[in-house]
């Protein structure tokens, strides 16, 4: 190309940037206007955001990529909301967590003297392992704790690594599962970039979209709340990054086998990290899902992450664990915070990983208690859907799902309402001990009468 040529498609490039110029200088001026509108935070409209993004994103024509348009359009939101606000007094957050519903959780207590039987957080009933216990009661707690825990929990590590058959090197440990799903954010997403999941899919997953600057996108299940992958790999572009899967899910107790999972990793672009959300996964039964670590070395782009806190009974000291391929393991110890586990909670894990008896007997009563539990309920006309967990889910109305949980509260038995998964006649209830289902029952037979 001769240099007048260059020249003449430069000159046309600066006219542009300065119609460009011209036009956010109008926009800024309506914007000033909106903002004597917004005189309380009921004017503010926190969904039109991505409304907007939605209608551009689907009229533009450009070869710019997705994530791109969607990137300028943020920065121009951000923007446009400092303009409003008119001073350098206001704290202002990140424009993407404005609408962030902190995660609560099950409710642990009541405000009276009850006894309280807790089935609303699908905790193990049994506790932890008598060896982690043990080593509790014994070991001198007081020693060492003037000292770090070891920097990348390699004790730990090598304990998962041995006990699975897999590569030690591989495998990040995390404050919880929870801390690792934010990891792989914080990875591989940047402002603007999208994030998939269930529409009934666990909630941190669009709080960790949000607080990396990424916009979550929910994935619809069928009326049974079964992922459909056909679906899923439709709704992937060039702005998709991280794909979570929770398998089985929480709270509907929905899985993918593993012939989806290959389905979906081979239909998808190589560049999009996905993550398998293990939490519950040693309840699981079915002859087709892979309780394995395979698939990580049939495609670098997976995470499987794994928790101590449902089976191991171990969820106070907030220990979980992801399995990766070394590339991905290599890029995520570049964001892991030093010590993120403590020397404690790395101790009595190891113990809990040595105890299988204690692992196979917890998931043996509750399959077994499940069973008899949900085999009530079908005597008082109470409906169930079938869930891979340790918990079941009752399917009423919203009237009956809001009774229904006052009358177990009244009585001591805390449960949980599901109307933050937008499931308001739905109810999630874990399986305690017999005793503790036993008085569950007796109280929804009370409900009955």
């Amino acid at each position: 190309m001769k240099n007048k040529e260059l020249d003449n498609l430069r000159s046309k490039i600066n006219n542009i940037d300065d119609e460009i110029l011209s036009l956010l200088s109008n926009r800024s001026k309506i914007v000033l206007e909106i903002g004597k509108h917004k005189k309380d935070n009921s004017v503010v409209d926190l969904d039109r955001e991505q409304k907007i993004l939605d209608r551009l994103s689907s009229k533009f024509t450009g070869s710019y990529p997705k994530d791109t348009i969607v990137r300028l359009w943020r920065e121009i939101f951000q923007s446009s909301e400092k303009l409003q606000k008119l001073t350098k007094e206001n704290i202002q957050s990140k424009r993407s967590i404005e609408n962030i519903n902190v995660y609560k959780g099950g409710k642990a207590k009541l405000n009276n003297n009850k006894r309280v039987i807790k089935l609303s957080s699908n905790e193990n009933p049994y506790g932890a392992s008598p060896k982690a216990i043990e080593l509790l009661e014994t070991k001198n707690i007081n020693h060492d704790l003037h000292r770090y825990p070891e920097i990348d929990g390699s004790s730990l590590r090598e304990a998962i690594a041995k006990n699975f058959s897999i590569d030690s090197n591989r495998i990040i440990l995390g404050s919880g599962s929870d801390e690792v799903l934010l990891f792989a954010a914080l990875a591989f997403c940047q402002d603007g970039d999208e994030i998939l999941h269930a529409n009934h899919g666990f909630e941190m997953y669009s709080i960790v979209s949000k607080v990396v600057g990424a916009v979550p996108k929910k994935i619809k299940e069928d009326v049974n709340f079964n992922l459909n992958i056909e679906n899923l790999i439709d709704q992937t572009n060039d702005a998709t990054k991280v794909i979570y899967i929770a398998s089985p899910n929480n709270p509907t107790g929905t899985y993918l086998s593993r012939d989806q999972l290959v389905k979906l990793m081979n239909s998808i672009s190589k560049n999009i990290i996905v993550v398998i959300d293990g939490a519950y996964v040693e309840y699981v039964q079915k002859d087709d899902y892979d309780k394995g670590f395979s698939l990580t070395d049939e495609y670098e782009n997976i995470i499987l992450t794994r928790t101590f806190s449902k089976t191991y009974g171990l969820a106070a000291l907030r220990v979980g664990w992801c399995y990766t391929s070394q590339k991905i393991a290599d890029i995520i110890n570049k964001i892991k915070p030093p010590f993120n586990t403590t020397t404690i909670s790395q101790s009595l894990a190891i113990k809990a990983l040595e105890d299988k008896e204690h692992i196979e007997n917890s998931v043996k009563l509750n399959s077994e208690i499940k069973d008899w539990f949900e085999k009530e309920l079908k005597l008082l006309n109470i409906k169930t859907r079938q869930t891979e967990g340790n918990f079941t889910l009752i399917e009423t109305s919203e009237e009956e799902a809001e009774k229904i949980s006052n009358h177990l509260m009244n009585d001591g038995i805390i449960i949980r309402r599901l109307n933050s998964y937008n499931l308001p006649n739905f109810l999630r209830i874990s399986i305690g001990t017999k005793e503790e289902m036993n008085l569950t029952v007796e109280s929804l037979k009370k409900f009955n009468v």
